[in-house]
C-alpha cells in the first residue's frame, strides 16, 4: 500500500529541490560571470571584418577553463553560437557538481577548453569550427564539434539549403558520399555503428557541416556514430564529387578571389641586445597574457608608451589570428612577444603530438602577424610535465612563468591589483598581468608610477634572462 506524503513532507522536498537548483545556478553564474565591459570601445582591427573574438580563461581549485567566443554586431548570428557555448559550459559545471568530492579526493582539476578555427571563404563569408573538450573525472574527456557558416553580407547564418539545391535525390546522394567515406577510412571503420549512422543522417537540418572551395566537411561528436575509440570524426567530401548540387548563387560567391593580406611592412625587429642591463640595476619584467584584445591592448600600449616602459606580451594564437595588425603593433612599439599557445589548453592533458601542434600553430600565426618567431613560451595555467618540457626544448623555447601574480584575473579592481603587485615585487620579479581586463588597463598608470618611484626600470623577460646568464628550457620564474 502506497502511503501519502503529508503536507510537511512535500514542503521539505520542495525546499530541498530549490536549494539544489540554486546551488547549481550559482556555480554556472560564477563560470559565466566574466563578460566584456559594455562601455568599452572596441577597435575594429580584426583580420576578419565584422567578426571578433573574446577568449575567457578561468582557474579555481576545482577546474580550469578557456573559452573562445566569436561575436558580431548581429544577435541573430551570435545567439546560436552563444547558446551552444553556454550549453557546453552548463554541462561542464553540472559535471563539476557531480564530481566535486572525487575531484577534491584525487587532487584533480576538471578542464574545459572551447576553441574555434576560423576560415574566410569569401568576402565576409566565414566558417567557424568549434571544438569543445571537457574532462570532469575519469580517464578520458569528451570532445564535441559544432560548425557555423555565417554570411555577414546578408547578416545570417547559412543553412544547408542556402548552399545546396536540396531535394530527396541530393540528400540521398550526400548521405551515400558520407557513408562511403566513413567506411573507406580503415582507422575508424571497425568502430562504426551502422544503425546509429543511419539515424544520424536522417535529418539534414541536424547535420554539422562546413564548406570551402576544396571540400565539404561533416562533423560527428565522440560516441555519436562510433565507439569512443574512434574519437570525434570529420568526413571530408571533395568538391569535385559534390559541386553539381551547389546552389548557383553560392557557387559563384565562393569562386570570388580573396584579397591578399596586406603586405607586412618590414621593420627592424626588437632585439634583447638593444639595451644592456646594469648588473647592479633594479629591474622588473611586466608580462601580459591572453591578448591581443581589441579594446584593452591598445590602452595598455598607450600607457606603456607614455611611461617609456617595455613589457613582454604572451599572445594566444587564436587572438593574434584575429588581430594581426594589433599583434604587429605590439612588436613595432618595442615590446617582446612570446607565445601562450594557440587555444589556451592545459597542455598536461594532451598527447605528445597535440602539445606540439598547440605550440607550433601559435608560432605560425604570430610569425605571420609580426614577422618574428617567439622564443619564450608561457604555459596556460602554468601547467607542465615532462612531455611539455621535452617538446619546448626541442622547439627551442624557454618556459617562462612568474614570481608575482597580480591576481587581475580575480580582483577586477585597479587598486587591489596595484596593492598585490607592490606588496610582492622585488628586483628581478616577473609579474603576471592580462591585457584582456579593462581593470588591468585602469591599474597600469599608477602601477608604473609606483614602480618608478621605488627605482624600478621596466624591461623584457629576455633582458632579465640575459642579465642572469640563463639559457635553455627552464622554467624561469623570476625573483
Amino acid at each position: 500500500m502506497i502511503r501519502r506524503i503529508r503536507l510537511p513532507g512535500w514542503i521539505i522536498i520542495i525546499v530541498l529541490l530549490i536549494g539544489i537548483t540554486f546551488g547549481i545556478n550559482q556555480v554556472i553564474a560564477k563560470v559565466l560571470a566574466e563578460s566584456p565591459e559594455p562601455d568599452e570601445e572596441i577597435v575594429d582591427s580584426s583580420v576578419y571584418p565584422g567578426l571578433h573574438m573574446e577568449t575567457m580563461t578561468k582557474e579555481t581549485e576545482l577546474y580550469t577553463l578557456s573559452v573562445s567566443r566569436p561575436y558580431t554586431d548581429n544577435e541573430q548570428i551570435d545567439n546560436p553560437m552563444d547558446e551552444w557555448i553556454d550549453e557546453q559550459m552548463a554541462e561542464f559545471t553540472s559535471g563539476i557538481e557531480e564530481s566535486r568530492e572525487m575531484l577534491k579526493a584525487n587532487n584533480f582539476r576538471a578542464h574545459l577548453n572551447i576553441q574555434v578555427q576560423t576560415e574566410k571563404i569569401a568576402d565576409k563569408l566565414y566558417i567557424l569550427e568549434f571544438q569543445a573538450y571537457q574532462i570532469t573525472g575519469g580517464a578520458n574527456g569528451m570532445t564535441k564539434m559544432k560548425s557555423f557558416v555565417i554570411d555577414l553580407n546578408q547578416n545570417k547564418r547559412l543553412r544547408l539549403d542556402d548552399v545546396f539545391e536540396l531535394d530527396e535525390h541530393v540528400i540521398r546522394h550526400i548521405q551515400m558520399l558520407i557513408t562511403e567515406t566513413l567506411y573507406s577510412d580503415q582507422k575508424i571503420s571497425t568502430y562504426l555503428l551502422d544503425d546509429i549512422i543511419e539515424e544520424a543522417l536522417v535529418n539534414p537540418d541536424e547535420w554539422k557541416w562546413s564548406i570551402s572551395q576544396d571540400d565539404v566537411t561533416f562533423y560527428f561528436d565522440e560516441y555519436e556514430i562510433a565507439a569512443g575509440a574512434a574519437g570525434s570524426i570529420e568526413v571530408k567530401i571533395s568538391m569535385e564529387d559534390i559541386k553539381l548540387h551547389l546552389n548557383e548563387q553560392f557557387a559563384e560567391l565562393i569562386d570570388v578571389d580573396i584579397p591578399d593580406e596586406e603586405e607586412h611592412i618590414e621593420e627592424e625587429p626588437y632585439s634583447e641586445d638593444s639595451m644592456k642591463l646594469d648588473p647592479e640595476g633594479k629591474y622588473v619584467a611586466l608580462t601580459f597574457d591572453d591578448g591581443p584584445h581589441p579594446a584593452v591592448t591598445p590602452r595598455i600600449l598607450d600607457v606603456l608608451d607614455k611611461h617609456d616602459a617595455k613589457a613582454t606580451f604572451f599572445m594566444l594564437g587564436i587572438q593574434a589570428e584575429y588581430y594581426p595588425s594589433l599583434a604587429d603593433k605590439v612588436g613595432k612599439e618595442g615590446h617582446e612577444i612570446g607565445s601562450h599557445t594557440m587555444n589556451h589548453q592545459d597542455l598536461t592533458t594532451l598527447e605528445f603530438g597535440q602539445i606540439q601542434s598547440e605550440i607550433q600553430q601559435s608560432d605560425d600565426v604570430i610569425e605571420t602577424a609580426t614577422s618574428n618567431t617567439p622564443t619564450l613560451l608561457r604555459l596556460p595555467y602554468g601547467a607542465s610535465n615532462n612531455n611539455v618540457k621535452r617538446i619546448a626544448s626541442k622547439l627551442g623555447y624557454s618556459l617562462v612563468l612568474w614570481s608575482v601574480d597580480s591576481l587581475d584575473w580575480k580582483n577586477r579592481n585597479a587598486a587591489a591589483i596595484n596593492r598585490e603587485v607592490m606588496y610582492n615585487v622585488v628586483p628581478g620579479s616577473i609579474v603576471l598581468l592580462h591585457d584582456i581586463h579593462p581593470s588591468t588597463a585602469d591599474a597600469l598608470p599608477q602601477l608604473l608610477t609606483s614602480l618608478k618611484e621605488q627605482g624600478y626600470q621596466m624591461v623584457t623577460v629576455s633582458q632579465l634572462l640575459e642579465l642572469w646568464g640563463e639559457k635553455g628550457v627552464g622554467p624561469y620564474y623570476g625573483r
